[in-house]
C-alpha cells in the first residue's frame, strides 16, 4: 500500500494548547502580552534536523518541514480585502521499503475556511541523492493564491500598521491538488513564514504563528511533537515617504504662503480686502487639493491623522481671516494704535510659521507608530463588534 495511506502505526495523540507539557511547548519569541501565544516559527520537540531523521523508527518518519514564503500582492483598505501568494517548500522522509513499483502518492494541500484559495501548483518528488537505505527523502513545492477580507484600522493613516489575520491554516494530504476533501492531516514538525511585500507601499514584519493543536506521537517520550493546524498573522507597516511629500509638505507650503499677508498693514480697506482674498484663495486651494488626492486617502466614517492635519490647516486660515477683520475694526475706529496691531500680527505670523514647520517635522521624522499590541487589540475589538452586530 502507499506510504501515505496508512497512519495507524503513528499512534498519534492530540494535546490541547493549554495542556502542553514543558517538553511539547515550542520555542517562542513574543512582541508583547497579546502575542504571548504566537511564535516567530514552529519547531517540534525534539527539534527536527534540516534534513529530518534518517531512521527506520516509524515515530520519526512522515514528518514534514514547511518553509512558506508569503508575498503580499495587494492590500485594499477601501474594499477591506487583501491578496497573497504563498509558496510552500516541503521536505520529509518515508520508510524505504525497497519497493520498485510506482505507488500513488498524495499531494500537499491547504485548508483556509475563512479565505478564498486557488491552488496553482502542488507536487512532490523523490530526492535520490539524500535518500538512504533506511529512508526515502522527498521534496515538494506548492503555490497558493489567497484572497481574504480584513477590517483595517485607518485612524493613524498614513502612519498606520496593519495585522492581516489569516485565521485557521491547516496543512493536509489530498489525492489531487484540486480535491475539495482531504485524506488526512499533515504532521508538520517545522513551520516558518517569511513575508515579502510586492507593493512599494508596505514594509513587512516577521509573521506570527500560533499552534492551534499540538500532536504528541505515541506514548514514548522521545517521539517528536507535530501540528497541522496553525493561525498566522501578517504584520505590515505603511511607508510614509510618498504621503509626507505629496500631502503634508505641499499643504504646508500652501498654509505658510496663505499666512504671509499678516505682514500687510491692517488699517486700510484695500489691504484688508487683499488679505481676505488671499485667505479665501488659500482655503479653496486646500479643499481642492484634498479632493484632488482623495483617491490616495482612505474613505472611512471617522477622522484619520491626515484628515485632522488638513482640517486644522483650514481652521488656521479661517482664524487669521477673522483676526484681519477684528484688527481692521480696531485700527479704523482708533481703539488700538496701528503699530501695536502690526507688532501683534508679526508675532502671530512667526508663531504660525514655526508651529506648522514644527508639526511637519514631527510628522515626517519623530511621530511614533502605534504599538503592535494596540493594533492587534483594536482589530480584535472590531471583529467582536462585527460578530455581535451580526
Amino acid at each position: 500500500s502507499s506510504w501515505l495511506t496508512e497512519q495507524a502505526f503513528f499512534g498519534e495523540k492530540q494535546i490541547c494548547p493549554h495542556q502542553m507539557s514543558e517538553r511539547s511547548v515550542p520555542h517562542e519569541t513574543s512582541t508583547g502580552s497579546l502575542f504571548k501565544d504566537y511564535l516567530d516559527e514552529f519547531q517540534s520537540q525534539p527539534y527536527s534536523p534540516d534534513e529530518l531523521w534518517d531512521t527506520d523508527d516509524l515515530l520519526y518518519l512522515n514528518k514534514v518541514r514547511c518553509a512558506a514564503s508569503m508575498r503580499v500582492i495587494s492590500v485594499d483598505p477601501k474594499q477591506s480585502t487583501f491578496t497573497l501568494r504563498m509558496k510552500c517548500t516541503w521536505r520529509f522522509r518515508t520508510l524505504n521499503t525497497e519497493d520498485r513499483t510506482e505507488t500513488h502518492l498524495k499531494v500537499p494541500g491547504l485548508r483556509m475556511p475563512n479565505n478564498i484559495i486557488n491552488i496553482e501548483e502542488s507536487r512532490i518528488w523523490r530526492d535520490l541523492e539524500k535518500s538512504t537505505q533506511k529512508t526515502l527523502y522527498w521534496r515538494g513545492v506548492s503555490i497558493f493564491n489567497i484572497v481574504g477580507f480584513e477590517m483595517f484600522e485607518m485612524s493613524e493613516f498614513p502612519f498606520d500598521r496593519q495585522v492581516i489575520n489569516l485565521e485557521l491554516m491547516e496543512f493536509v494530504w489530498r489525492d489531487a491538488k484540486h480535491d475539495d476533501t482531504f485524506a488526512f492531516s499533515m504532521n508538520v514538525v517545522f513551520f516558518r513564514v517569511t513575508t515579502e511585500s510586492m507593493t512599494p507601499e508596505w514594509v513587512p514584519f516577521p509573521a506570527k504563528v500560533r499552534v492551534e493543536q499540538l500532536v504528541s506521537t505515541g506514548d514514548r517520550l522521545e517521539g517528536p511533537t507535530s501540528a497541522s493546524r496553525f493561525k498566522v498573522k501578517l504584520l505590515l507597516e505603511r511607508k510614509v515617504g510618498f504621503f509626507v511629500i505629496q500631502i503634508f509638505f505641499v499643504t504646508l507650503l500652501i498654509t505658510l504662503i496663505t499666512t504671509f499677508p499678516l505682514a500687510l498693514p491692517a488699517g486700510t480697506a484695500s489691504h484688508v480686502g487683499t488679505r481676505l482674498s488671499v485667505y479665501g484663495l488659500g482655503i479653496l486651494t486646500l479643499v481642492a487639493y484634498k479632493y484632488g488626492i482623495s483617491d490616495s486617502l482612505p474613505k472611512v466614517p471617522y477622522h484619520t491623522y491626515t484628515d485632522k492635519y488638513l482640517v486644522v490647516q483650514v481652521l488656521t486660515i479661517v482664524a487669521i481671516a477673522v483676526e484681519a477683520l477684528v484688527a481692521y475694526e480696531l485700527v479704523d475706529k482708533d481703539h488700538v494704535h496701528p503699530k501695536i496691531v502690526k507688532d501683534i500680527e508679526m508675532v502671530i505670523l512667526v508663531v504660525l510659521v514655526c508651529f506648522w514647520i514644527g508639526v511637519f517635522v514631527y510628522a515626517a521624522y519623530f511621530k511614533k507608530r502605534t504599538s503592535w499590541e494596540t493594533v492587534f487589540s483594536l482589530q480584535e475589538n472590531n471583529a467582536q463588534k462585527m460578530e455581535e452586530d451580526y
